[in-house]
């Protein structure tokens, strides 16, 4: 089992938090959810629509994040570090269209893996931020994050494996499984 599964106990929501918890599968009131293959996302590198409200991909093109909010995201999730080229372009551009912009930098090292998930599992179950899009350079952070949120989540890890590279996982399965003490 994953090791950092304790966590959970501290993201025990308040009555009142409780209304603004969601999953990345229910389908918003509004109906809208993050776009499918059928729409042209070339915008975005290697992207996937994983989960009715999320998206998932590498970097997004020069006008990538105004096509972001054309295309229905609500919420840009960056887990690429802060000195990586564009992150404060974006961080900025994301801002000036009204767009939520989160960074939570995913580290290299399995050991400090775990201190992100918290975040992520707030900002991938907050129904107003729907619909997400998740990324990192390349969208093997992003499928690596998928993969380990679902397990938390209750997935089989095996399933969650495969969810994270049908999401983009590649080099990151090996740090994935040895947070899910698989061989």
């Amino acid at each position: 089992m994953i090791r950092w599964l304790a966590i959970a106990a501290c993201m025990m929501a308040t009555p009142a938090a409780a209304q603004m918890v969601s999953t990345p599968y229910q389908v918003t009131e509004d109906g809208v959810s993050a776009p499918t293959g059928d729409q042209d996302m070339s915008f975005v590198v290697n992207y996937v629509r994983i989960a009715p409200n999320i998206g998932i991909g590498g970097r997004l093109s020069d006008d990538g994040v105004a096509r972001a909010k054309s295309a229905g995201f609500k919420t840009l999730i960056d887990l690429r570090q802060p000195n990586e080229s564009g992150v404060a372009e974006e961080k900025a551009a994301a801002e000036a269209l009204g767009l939520l912009y989160v960074s939570i930098p995913m580290p290299r090292d399995a050991e400090d893996i775990p201190d992100i998930l918290p975040k992520l599992i707030k900002r991938l179950e907050t129904a107003g931020d729907y619909p997400i899009l998740l990324h990192c350079a390349s969208g093997n952070r992003a499928g690596a994050a998928w993969a380990l949120y679902r397990a938390e989540r209750g997935v089989p890890a095996i399933i969650a494996i495969e969810e994270g590279r049908a999401a983009g996982m590649k080099s990151r399965e090996s740090v994935v499984r040895e947070l899910m003490d698989l061989e």
